[in-house]
């Protein structure tokens, strides 16, 4: 993510190669702040994972094509464009010679990592926002330090690591289901032999009753004893019980479930006490467990490829315009086939997901790594090119992008704050009750305002609010702003 200042030589990426080079990289970090907005609304405005099952589970009309629309062309993509970006950024300020103070590069870029963690446990803990990527951007940077040395092929190869290792987590995952579902099965295998055993013991209580006359009263005894030991092991041991609730919550966690609903809008339209205090179990899980589990190699493999690109001049126009034309359709044709895959067979886990373990060898989200870094790539050629055709028509939009882009760390934590304001019970708490439709006319909005606020603070300073009071704190100075 380009989260700094576009000031010479404080830039996330170079200034050194002209206007028209920074201006196309302010306008990729503009198209993907707004189309992250996209999936993030999602969460802020209430159409949680829950909701989202409901279309999946229903009927498949407008708003399931329109979700379809929305998770193919942007879930995930926008937040890997950021993250290549961020990447290139790596690099490029390691590069830098001067600063405002007398200091060291390697000093300023780790101040920078972590101010930047400070500004994410800010907007996760205090503005509430538990989908937050400022701190795993901030451990990440800290984390990739010691391999920036490498060539251009060196960071391709780590790009290629890491994006197979995230590939093998989503499998390894997919196994331990399939694992669970095993067990259960032998569960049910169990319970019933015990349903047989029971049936039979009916049986032969009614047979000796009707013979209680002719047996002896010791030998009934006897055989009621016997009786009450078997029923007595005829029941699931606490492991097999456990095996066997596992599965089923997890089909539950599948199906749609209007209770929770109810419960969820309740309580995000509570105060800021109750509300942080709900969302504190998820900021932690996504910035402890995920980050080192899962997101570790899902972002580094992100930034990887940013440095990779950035080493052989992607970013700085090198190629020529037939080239990203040829890059942006390739990875954008792959990259969709790659979400209908992931859609297609979304739908049959959910549909049944024990058919679908029986059938399937692999998860439907395998290949989502692959999915989501070919068309970040291949947008942000597709962008390059459209930029350097320098079409009057589109000029507008350009300029409008790239001023949002330009102020892409004051925007993002602009966006918290809106958001968070309008939805949750503390503000006008309006979570949960726009549709899915209504959600993206909110984001139509709340672009408008950040361009036209963007717009009008560059007039009269030299990069964002957020931005300048980030790189005070790096340099423990205060650095002036205004033109």
């Amino acid at each position: 993510m380009s989260l700094t200042p576009s000031s010479p030589g404080d830039t996330i990426l170079p200034a050194t190669t002209g206007n028209s080079r920074l201006f196309s990289l302010d306008v990729i970090r503009g198209f993907a702040l707004f189309g992250m907005l996209l999936i993030s609304i999602w969460e802020f405005g209430g159409f949680t994972n829950n909701e989202r099952l409901f279309y999946h589970t229903g009927m498949h009309g407008g708003n399931y094509k329109l979700m379809t629309i929305i998770s193919m062309i942007f879930e995930g993509k926008m937040r890997a464009l950021f993250a290549i970006l961020f990447g290139a950024g790596i690099l490029l300020l390691l590069q830098k010679k001067e600063h405002p103070v007398a200091t060291s590069t390697g000093d300023v870029y780790i101040r920078r990592m972590l101010w930047l963690m400070a500004f994410g446990v800010l907007n996760a803990f205090i503005l509430l926002w538990p989908g937050d990527i400022l701190f795993q951007y901030g451990v990440l940077g800290i984390l990739l330090f010691g391999f920036t040395r490498l060539k251009a092929k060196g960071f391709f190869i780590a790009a290629v690591v890491c994006t197979l290792i995230y590939c093998g987590k989503q499998y390894w995952n997919y196994a331990d289901d399939k694992n669970d579902y095993k067990k259960y099965t032998a569960v049910i295998k169990i319970e019933k032999r015990f349903k047989a055993d029971s049936t039979t013991r009916a049986i032969k209580d009614s047979l000796d009753r009707t013979k209680d006359t002719v047996l002896l009263k010791d030998t009934l005894l006897n055989n009621k004893r016997l009786d009450s030991m078997a029923r007595k092991n005829d029941t699931l041991t606490k492991k097999q019980a456990g095996e066997k609730g596992k599965w089923e919550g997890m089909v539950k966690s599948l199906k749609y479930d209007s209770a929770t609903t109810v419960a969820n809008n309740k309580m995000m339209r509570d105060s800021w006490g109750k509300v942080a205090y709900s969302l504190m179990p998820r900021s932690q899980q996504r910035e402890s467990t995920w980050l080192y589990k899962i997101g570790i190699w899902d972002i580094g493999s992100l930034m990887f490829l940013g440095m990779a690109l950035f080493s052989i001049g992607f970013f700085s126009s090198r190629f020529s315009s037939s080239k990203y034309l040829v890059i942006a359709v390739v990875a954008i044709i792959i990259g969709v086939a790659l979400a209908w895959f992931r859609i297609h067979f979304q739908q049959l886990k959910i549909t049944d997901y024990a058919s679908y373990i029986e059938k399937q060898p692999l998860p439907y989200d395998m290949f989502f790594p692959i999915e989501r870094i070919v068309l970040a790539t291949g947008y942000a050629s597709l962008l390059l090119w459209l930029v350097r055709m320098n079409w009057k028509l589109f000029s507008w939009i350009w300029k409008a992008l790239a001023a949002a882009g330009q102020m892409a760390l004051t925007n993002y934590i602009l966006q918290t704050i809106i958001c968070t304001f309008f939805f949750y019970g503390y503000g006008f708490g309006y979570f949960g009750r726009l549709q899915q439709w209504e959600l993206y006319f909110f984001v139509a909005e709340v672009v408008l305002v950040q361009i036209v606020f963007s717009v009008l603070w560059l007039r009269y300073y030299t990069m964002g609010p957020v931005e300048w009071l980030w790189r005070c704190l790096v340099y423990r100075k205060w650095l002036p702003n205004k033109k």
